[in-house]
C-alpha cells in the first residue's frame, strides 16, 4: 500500500504539471502500469488488491488489522 500512494502521489503532480493532453495521457498510462507493477511484486493481482482494499474500507476491525500490519506499534 506504501508504495502504491507513492506512486500515486509521483505521477499526480507530474500529471498536474503536464501541459499537453497528450503528455497527461502519456503519464497516466505510465503511471498505471507502474501501480501495477507495485502490487503484482508484492505477489498480488490488481483484483486481489482492489479487493483487500474493498473489505477493508467497508470493515473497521479488517482495517485496523491491515493498518497494524502496515504500521507495527512500536511496543
Amino acid at each position: 500500500m506504501e508504495r502504491v500512494a507513492s506512486v500515486q502521489r509521483n505521477y499526480r503532480q507530474r500529471i498536474a504539471e503536464a501541459k499537453a493532453p497528450d503528455e497527461k495521457e502519456r503519464m497516466v498510462a505510465e503511471a498505471n502500469k507502474e501501480l501495477t507493477k507495485a502490487v503484482t511484486e508484492q505477489g498480488l493481482s490488481v483484483e486481489e488488491y482492489t479487493s483487500i482494499l474493498g473489505v477493508a474500507r467497508d470493515n473497521p476491525e479488517i482495517r485496523d488489522k491491515l493498518l497494524r500490519r502496515i504500521r507495527p506499534s512500536d511496543q
